[in-house]
């Protein structure tokens, strides 16, 4: 594999012309922040720095990134080190979404997300994939959830993806941890089922409460959700 792309964001002082950033509220999953973009919000100190925070009339600011229109591809291996915070109701992501929706919008596109932690179950990573068949609206969800991870907040973490034509394998700290296979166990194999056949981009987020982040302890803030480096492989 030739390394394609590397986001060194120890060397950085502000973000590339690759990113984007995310402005406004009102997002899914009846989350709690506000994106904004300022520098409290998206900085950098030996790594690039997601914070979320709170102001004196209870509003809760965070931020989102992505790559959208400016860097996408198609199969090949990712790696992401980063640090995720421990305050309960953060919910930081490392995740993908395509760059058209070649199947339709959500979900029939389908959305591939490498890392998702939610500090109401603080030993425990997420590691799914949502396609039309298969995503959490639907009583057949097409995920892994792994509770082995004791004192996963408490420093750096590598976590990676290989992404190949019939199967998208993932991995923390180099092991492997799930795998999901085309049409395994009677599952669709088409693209109701594995739409994961065109360019996705990169998102990097850092949400409070909602569905699936759960209870927010509002003494925590801030919190920081930081990523230090990004390298994809093809």
């Amino acid at each position: 594999m030739k390394l394609i792309k590397h986001y060194d964001f120890t060397s950085m002082t502000e973000l590339s012309d690759d990113w984007n950033v995310a402005v406004g509220e009102k997002w899914a999953n009846k989350e709690l922040q506000q994106y904004v973009n300022d520098d409290k919000h998206i900085f950098f100190s030996d790594g690039l720095v997601l914070q979320a925070t709170l102001d004196d009339d209870d509003i809760i600011r965070s931020a989102r990134i992505h790559t959208r229109d400016n860097f996408h591809f198609t199969y090949g291996k990712i790696e992401a080190v980063a640090k995720i915070p421990s305050g309960k109701g953060t919910w930081p992501a490392i995740w993908m979404m395509p760059n058209e929706n070649k199947y339709g919008h959500w979900p029939r596109s389908g959305e591939i997300d490498i890392m998702e932690h939610t500090a109401n179950n603080l030993d425990r990573l997420f590691f799914c994939l949502h396609t039309e068949k298969y995503n959490h609206r639907r009583p057949k969800e097409q995920y892994y959830t792994a509770d082995i991870f004791p004192g996963i907040t408490k420093d750096f973490h590598t976590f990676g993806l290989d992404w190949k034509e019939d199967e998208i394998i993932y991995f923390v700290d180099h092991k492997e941890v799930a795998r999901y296979q085309r049409g395994e166990n009677g599952k669709d194999s088409g693209h109701a089922g594995w739409p994961f056949n065109h360019p996705y981009y990169l998102i990097l987020n850092l949400a409070i409460g909602g569905t699936f982040g759960g209870d927010v302890d509002y003494d925590m803030f801030p919190q920081q959700f930081i990523i230090k480096d990004i390298k994809i492989w093809q």
